[in-house]
């Protein structure tokens, strides 16, 4: 006999003997496969030795996966058990049995495929399952079981390194059991004490043999109650269990202390039976006959924390072509952002959702489309416990390109956080006229503050049409009509303070007239408070006047608990505008006109505007603000003053010629006054 026949002969037998009597070859009709490349992790447990890999399928497997399968290099079936699938996304974790090492090919795409009979045991590694939890309460072993029956097949799994988690792997805090088994070895008989704890409830087996238990709520801290557990040389089972019923927080331990001992500590990594990870190669269509297929890598880098409570999220994707190639590269993330120019791409996704990524290769007048759809959580949980935190630099890099107009609305609102706990106002700037430009609904409680926010940013930036703007554009929202109202205030505010634009105002409030319901008294009273401030700018008395008692005050009270609320509104402000609080002096002069809408017309508020314009560092602003009041009531109490105060600020602003008409104004009219005999040397306010 040759050689060679001797040789094929050999390893023939080799491969017979290393695989099952029923090992079935896979047959036509899966499409796509990725290969997998690994060192076979070994060990004289009982059981299979495992590997497992995640990837991107191409949306081609089946919902439940019951299309995957593994196969060797030579297409025989091997046992496998599937991770986590989802009909939502298209990532995928497979665990299978290995006889040598990679390569390994995980195929689906076959729709007509049934799931195998059986799935592979799993005795390597520390296998941890979470199920979403779904009804019934547990007191012992035995219920706590029927809550694991009762949840049916698990979200997902992976192997983790040890038991001593503090989240969920998958993203859900709440409501979440996680089961934990696993295989140790020791290799010299010990009588260890066992510490478990666990948040809400649980157990911990060793051998089959109940350890601890625990059924309440909130964490426990059981070392106290610590088992001593005799364990002989060999090969030993662990389970754990982890329901968390009613607590925000995923978590639990399992720790022991050897003999010698001063603390509990983990089980060292290295006493578990060893499972392999593998790593997948790029998409394959064997069946199309050697032609490109397109292709990515997708890598979940890092976060960027976002105030109040949110994370963006950084992935990166890496087209997979021929070295040689050039080709036109397009790209598109699922968020209404593209990018034509990068092979690698990193991209921040703003918000939680399923997004499907597309990638598009143009090569010499072919043309290959790859789509993922990718999970983004509210954390990186692929990267905990300590996921990657992107600096300014890095996070600014990539959002300098988006698009702002195809971002959704809750996208806008996180990146103008962002860039405002940084500090960045120009950028701030662009992402708050987006956001509020977006039709998108949003909490309208928030809205408010962030307009008000954003319109006082453009304010110190001196721009006061954008300052105005941004609340006319709030007002086209999704909102109610009282919160419409509301923004529509403020826009009238700014375009009669800052624009001098009575007229305008009063134009933008008779529009807004049109649209409310005259039966409801609360947005009559919003309406017309506004048009009582819009009147006195544009000097309209009467207006002013039939506005104010039309609108009545918003809170019946009696006379002397108004008096009294005054009082401290007035105090309240004072005090703010002398430790220069000024965004809350001005949200409370803004609640004054709306509780009690015949202080505009009265001229108190006006002074202390006045005041906190001028400590704001805004003569002119403040000069207008005044001469309007003066001019629109000037048989007010503080008119006088006013005028006395518009001359100064107007000469504090280089005005000369309009400080000294206002001067010539308030002696003209009211001669007997201090402020006209310029027995009032100087206004503190202008210092």
């Amino acid at each position: 006999m040759h050689l060679r026949s001797i040789q094929l002969l050999t390893a023939t037998a080799l491969l017979a003997a290393a695989l099952p009597a029923h090992a079935e070859v896979l047959p036509d009709g899966w499409p796509y496969r990725r290969a997998v490349a690994f060192k076979q992790a070994t060990s004289d447990a009982p059981g299979d030795n495992i590997a497992w890999v995640e990837f991107f399928s191409n949306g081609a497997h089946k919902a439940d996966g019951s299309d995957i399968r593994v196969t060797a290099a030579d297409r025989q079936v091997v046992p496998h058990r599937i991770m986590q699938v989802s009909g939502d996304n298209d990532f995928v974790r497979v665990a299978f049995a290995t006889k040598g090492d990679g390569p390994y090919y995980v195929w689906w795409g076959n729709d007509k495929a049934a799931a195998p009979a059986k799935d592979l045991e799993i005795k390597r590694g520390i296998y941890a399952e979470i199920f979403r939890y779904t009804e019934g309460r547990a007191n012992d072993q035995k219920s706590m079981d029927k809550l694991y029956e009762r949840a049916g097949k698990p979200m997902g799994a992976l192997f983790v390194p040890e038991v001593f988690l503090g989240h969920n792997p998958l993203g859900e805090e709440w409501s979440a059991l996680i089961r934990y088994s696993a295989v140790f070895r020791i290799d010299r008989a010990i009588n260890a004490e066992w510490a478990y704890s666990v948040n809400d409830s649980g157990y911990l087996l060793i051998n089959d043999k109940l350890i601890q238990q625990r059924y309440s709520d909130g964490w426990s801290y059981d070392a106290r109650n610590a088992k001593k557990v005799d364990l002989p040389v060999g090969f030993h089972a662990l389970k754990a269990t982890q329901a968390n019923i009613n607590g925000g927080n995923t978590g639990v331990v399992v720790a022991w202390r050897r003999p010698g001992d001063k603390n509990f500590e983990p089980l060292p990594r290295a006493i578990f039976t060893p499972v392999a990870t593998g790593n997948a190669g790029p998409l394959e269509q064997p069946k199309a006959g050697g032609a490109y297929t397109a292709d990515f890598t997708i890598d979940p880098v890092a976060e960027a924390f976002t105030p109040p409570e949110h994370y963006m999220q950084r992935w990166v994707f890496d087209a997979v072509y021929p070295d040689n190639w050039r080709p036109k590269i397009t790209w598109q993330f699922g968020d209404g952002q593209t990018d034509t120019t990068q092979k690698k791409v990193h991209h921040y996704y703003l918000t939680p959702g399923t997004y499907t990524v597309t990638l598009t290769i143009e090569n010499g007048g072919n043309r290959s489309v790859a789509t993922r759809r990718i999970s983004i959580k509210d954390r990186m949980y692929q990267r905990f416990p300590k996921p990657r935190e992107d600096d300014y630099k890095t996070v600014s890099g990539v959002l300098a390109d988006y698009d702002l107009t195809k971002l959704s609305g809750d996208a806008l609102f996180r990146g103008m956080a962002y860039f405002k706990a940084e500090a960045q106002f120009d950028e701030v700037a662009k992402w708050g006229r987006a956001f509020v430009a977006h039709k998108d609904p949003f909490n309208e409680r928030v809205l408010i503050d962030e307009v008000f926010d954003l319109s006082r940013l453009f304010q110190l930036r001196k721009d006061y049409k954008a300052s105005a703007e941004v609340y006319r554009l709030a007002a086209g929202k999704q909102v109610s009509m009282e919160t419409k109202l509301r923004l529509m205030l403020h826009h009238a505010g700014v375009l009669c303070d800052y624009l001098d634009d009575g007229p305008g105002a009063l134009a933008a409030l008779q529009e807004a007239e049109r649209q409310i319901n005259p039966a409801n008294k609360q947005q009559r009273h919003t309406l017309l408070t506004a048009m009582a401030y819009a009147a006195v700018a544009r000097g309209d008395a009467k207006l002013a006047q039939k506005s104010i008692d039309d609108a009545g005050v918003r809170v019946n009270r009696n006379y002397n608990d108004m008096q009294i609320r005054q009082g401290v509104l007035a105090r309240n402000i004072e005090n703010y505008i002398r430790t220069k609080e000024y965004d809350t002096a001005v949200k409370l002069i803004d609640t004054w006109h709306l509780e009690y809408p015949d202080s505009i017309w009265d001229g108190f508020t006006r002074t202390l505007y006045v005041k906190l314009l001028a400590a704001e560092g805004r003569p002119l602003v403040a000069a207008r603000v005044a001469l309007q009041h003066a001019r629109a009531n000037p048989n007010g109490f503080y008119a006088a003053e006013l005028l006395y105060r518009a001359s100064q600020h107007f000469k504090a602003a280089g005005e000369e010629t309009q400080s000294k008409a206002a001067l010539d104004l308030l002696k003209s009219k009211y001669p007997e006054s201090p402020y006209a005999t310029e027995r009032i040397k100087e206004d503190p306010a202008v210092k």
